[in-house]
């Protein structure tokens, strides 16, 4: 054939082929491989998953993942006081990201802001009845969901993963 030949060593290898077959198709349709995936990818798949699940749970009730975040922070910090700062740090966001989810829980009645006798600069956030009745009603919920995200476990590979995720937070503290 005129002008068509290829030399043997210009022939692209397997893999460069699939590449170039692949190119035209939008990743999204691409088939998934979970064994090449980063686990740093895994872990996003898992969270954003996660994160729309909650989303779309709590839409009834007018509230988001994040601002549930902020709820949960204050709940677990051991009844001592915690201010704005002390959330941003806690769930890595912002203070004005915390800021913002503070006043629209406020306006939602479920914190309530009280003057920080050491700072008058700060304030402390203090859940409401109406946030804690909330979390109570909501913990049936994220029981289940713990249990739906470790259906097929054994109590020991549960006892492992939460070793394993752990160990991973540690080592991600450390960068």
């Amino acid at each position: 054939m005129y002008g068509n030949k290829i030399e043997d060593s210009k022939l692209p290898d397997k893999k460069e082929k699939e590449l170039e077959e692949n190119r035209h198709i939008p990743k999204k349709w691409r088939k998934r491989d979970p064994e090449k995936e980063p686990l740093g990818h895994k872990f996003k798949m898992i969270t954003d998953k996660i994160h729309k699940h909650q989303d779309e749970a709590l839409r009834d009730d007018d509230l988001t993942f994040s601002q549930m975040g902020v709820l949960l922070c204050i709940l677990f910090h051991d009844d001592s006081p915690i201010t704005t700062g002390d959330i941003s740090r806690i769930i890595q966001i912002t203070h004005p990201s915390a800021v913002g989810l503070i006043n629209r829980l406020e306006e939602k009645k479920m914190v309530e802001r009280y003057p920080n006798p050491d700072d008058s600069r700060s304030s402390y956030i203090k859940l409401t009845k109406k946030a804690c009745d909330f979390l109570q009603k909501n913990k049936m919920y994220n029981d289940q969901m713990d249990q739906e995200l470790i259906s097929g476990f054994t109590d020991e590979e549960v006892k492992l993963l939460r070793s394993f995720l752990d160990r991973i937070y540690s080592n991600i503290e450390k960068f």
